[in-house]
């Protein structure tokens, strides 16, 4: 709590100047026009998030704190609680160019001990762009447990939620259903009403404040065409229609009102990958065939960027965006420089500042740093390289990403 006081209190210094502004006479005479008031009538009595400051402009300071106090702050008071877990204050965040691009892996962990023999771990990692820290994300106790292995991580695309849902349980290896939902900005967790059923290698994506999962296959190895929404606010699963074919180890992505699930293949073609794609759309609840959509399909990631999806591979032209309309890829930017194979792809954001996350291997890997991260804005910007920390190298199984 100190450190968040300190960060508070520094921002409080460096707008001392726009606090006198706003409190001089000609503002406090334009508030009290604005207002309907008299210039010498009663003041609007509001509470005070910083004693001796407008509320207003005490949340404009809240703001401005680092992301990895904004848990302690809310343990200072009710009314900083409020405060950072609204959505005005997330508006104040992105208006003064203080959000933070975070992304979320679920990621091969090194293993405990010597590691010979030993069950292989998995770890949810937060990766933050903006200011370069990468660090684990711990559950809310031993009871938990790990990260279950293989599991899918998905953004609820409502500025706060992020989802871990089912993957395998590392002591039996069998899959499980749980779900597990992160308030990033609160940096706490909640156990989320499991999936009607056990199912491993499903897809997973986000939108609209739901959880989408779809294909994959069950106990029996039988590749699955059903699909279910998970609704965030409500913690509350509903079943979708089949998709037209099977789909194990499909690509799921957020489409403007629903998803695409790509690729993936049916029982009797283990591991034969498919090129075609179907949209579902929320408004018609309805599954419809997008045909051959995925290009390369073993080395290309599809990823939602700004309401389009974005394939993601390697060499000259690797980037491209799909055209509904034309129903064709168009370009978009060559692969990352260096990137021999993309592993996992996310979009961030939306609008002018939108950016594409990329993590994949790399060709001329030194011993020990076998992948990379980089990341490009989705306005033509050049990539930059993400500098991967030690013990962050292992390999990515989903991601997902909020601007905080």
């Amino acid at each position: 709590m100190g450190a968040a006081k300190q960060e508070v209190e520094d921002v409080y210094a460096v707008t001392a100047r726009a606090r006198f502004f706003y409190d001089s006479k000609d503002k406090q005479r334009e508030r009290a026009m604005a207002m309907g008031a008299e210039e010498d009538g009663p003041r609007l009595e509001v509470g005070e998030l910083i004693p001796g400051l407008p509320d207003d402009v005490a949340i404009e300071c809240l703001a401005r704190v680092p992301s990895r106090s904004h848990r302690c702050m809310r343990r200072v008071c009710r009314g900083w609680r409020g405060a950072v877990g609204s959505a005005e204050f997330r508006r104040r965040r992105g208006a003064a160019g203080a959000a933070e691009d975070v992304v979320f892996l679920v990621q091969a962990a090194p293993a405990a001990g010597d590691g010979k023999g030993s069950t292989p771990e998995c770890a949810l990692t937060a990766a933050n762009l903006t200011t370069g820290e990468w660090r684990r994300v711990e559950g809310p106790g031993e009871a938990w447990g790990p990260v279950p292995l293989f599991a899918q991580c998905a953004a609820a695309n409502d500025g706060r939620h992020v989802a871990v849902v089912g993957g395998w349980d590392p002591d039996t290896l069998r899959p499980t259903s749980d779900v597990r939902v992160l308030d990033v900005p609160a940096g706490t967790w909640r156990r989320g009403r499991q999936m009607p059923d056990n199912r491993s290698f499903f897809g997973c994506a986000g939108g609209d404040g739901n959880i989408y999962v779809a294909g994959g296959h069950d106990e029996s190895k039988n590749a699955l065409r059903s699909a279910l929404a998970y609704s965030v606010a409500a913690d509350a699963w509903r079943a979708l229609p089949d998709m037209s074919e099977e789909r194990d180890e499909p690509q799921l992505v957020a489409a403007p009102g629903g998803v695409l699930a790509a690729s993936g293949y049916p029982t009797e073609a283990q591991g034969a990958f498919k090129k075609t794609a179907e949209r579902y759309a929320a408004t018609g609840g309805a599954w419809a065939d997008e045909d051959e959509v995925v290009p390369d399909t073993g080395e290309t990631c599809l990823a939602s960027v700004r309401g389009k999806v974005w394939a993601v591979g390697a060499g000259k032209g690797g980037v491209r965006e799909w055209d509904g309309a034309a129903r064709a890829w168009r370009e978009v930017a060559d692969g990352p420089p260096g990137m021999k194979a993309c592993v996992k792809a996310a979009g961030i954001g939306n609008g002018d500042g939108a950016a594409l996350f990329v993590f994949g291997t790399v060709a001329d890997a030194a011993e020990g740093s076998k992948y990379s991260a980089w990341v490009m804005g989705a306005g033509g910007a050049p990539w930059k390289r993400v500098p991967v920390p030690s013990g962050f190298g292992g390999f990515v199984y989903s991601a997902a990403a909020v601007r905080v």
